[in-house]
């Protein structure tokens, strides 16, 4: 009796280790294997694959990494095959994931399959959702539109909310000494990403942007996301301390929490900064051939999740050649300067938007759901 759970993402590292944790609590005393980073290793799970391995972003990233990609696919997936565990548990990093679950099924492996956090049928690659319907038995998606687009594919998606909400909601506290956080009543929060080849493109725009804020009188505290590969960890931190610059290395969200305004990557922090009400400025760089693959492809005219939630341009999203440290200097100052009808309109769009997000007690559903479909419960 076992379980195979598989992250390599920041953010579905902690979903995975939060899922493992509840069921455990739940009852499951079987084995739980697969790759993930830290946090999943810290929650029990027995790590075979370190997840970092595909913290890959863009064609110019991935191409020269396939031999090492098919490589890990291909044991894997005879390991699977091999232990026959009762479920795989799969989240996010569709590009690896779905062709992992579609070897499976030519293998032969007849155990249930979920997906938390499936692909982003809706936005771009529609075809996956037929490749969903006939691998995956259960799609958990975090947002109710992405369920509603699954059902209507044919998919079998449950939804019950947004699993981060509960957390936020509830609000639990670090301990100061854990992860103490610089004191501003002027903060500015730059998150730079949690991926080694987004942090080398914005970073160095992130720089620029927060001296200029700093002759401005605000105070920018850089964050080194707990997720990021060790050596990127280790290098980002010497670098910071060579040069003065204020950091933090807790979670990203006790850092929000206390900033007048953040400065983030595209992804999973757009809502987390939405959740606890601090307005983000987004911006995202590609390669130049990626970009042009996205934009060619993508059916979506907004690229953050808050803003789709919103179904508005809540945050200011500067992209690929709008993502300058002039342009976003005047973004983060547009609202730190701004009036208080502007922000007092911007603060009722992201209440709004929140309510999207659903129910809290998602880690105890996705674990039930589980538990329900391997017969444990």
């Amino acid at each position: 009796m076992s379980l195979f759970i598989s992250s390599a993402e920041a953010s579905g590292d902690h979903y995975t280790a939060a899922l493992a944790k509840k069921l455990r609590a739940c009852g499951y005393d079987g084995a739980i294997w697969g790759m993930g980073g830290a946090e999943p290793r810290g929650a029990g799970v027995d790590v075979l694959w370190p997840g970092e391995r595909l913290q890959l972003l863009g064609l110019t990233e991935v191409l020269p990494a396939i031999p090492s990609i098919l490589s890990l696919l291909s044991e894997m997936t005879d390991t699977i095959a091999r232990r026959k565990p009762d479920a795989v548990v799969v989240c996010d990093s569709p590009d690896f994931h779905m062709r992992l679950i579609a070897k499976l099924r030519r293998r032969g492996y007849g155990g249930r399959i979920f997906y938390i956090s499936p692909p982003s049928v809706w936005a771009w690659r529609s075809g996956r959702a037929e490749a969903l319907r006939r691998y995956v038995d259960v799609c958990l998606p975090l947002f109710q539109f992405e369920h509603e687009y699954l059902l209507s594919r044919g998919c079998c998606s449950r939804w019950k909310g947004y699993p981060l909400l509960e957390e936020f909601r509830r609000g639990a506290e670090l301990s100061a000494s854990d992860y103490p956080v610089p004191a501003s009543e002027r903060m500015v929060a730059f998150l730079p990403g949690s991926r080694r080849s987004e942090i080398n493109k914005l970073l160095p725009i992130m720089r620029e942007s927060a001296d200029r804020l700093a002759a401005e009188g605000w105070s920018p505290v850089f964050s080194v996301a707990p997720g990021l590969n060790p050596a990127v960890r280790d290098s980002m931190i010497d670098e910071f301390t060579r040069s003065g610059v204020s950091f933090y290395t807790g979670p990203g969200r006790e850092l929000m929490k206390r900033a007048c305004c953040a400065v983030g990557a595209s992804g999973t922090i757009t809502v987390e900064s939405l959740i606890l009400g601090c307005y983000m400025v987004v911006t995202y760089k590609l390669n130049p051939i990626s970009a042009l693959v996205a934009r060619c492809v993508i059916k979506t005219r907004r690229f953050a999740m808050a803003n789709i939630l919103a179904g508005c341009d809540m945050f200011p999203e500067l992209l690929q050649e709008k993502a300058t440290a002039e342009n976003i200097t005047e973004s983060a100052l547009a609202w730190l300067n701004g009036s208080s009808g502007f922000r007092a309109g911007i603060k009722d769009t992201m209440a709004r938007a929140v309510r999207t997000l659903g129910e809290e007690g998602v880690y105890d559903f996705w674990s039930e759901e589980i538990m329900k479909e391997t017969g444990r419960c």
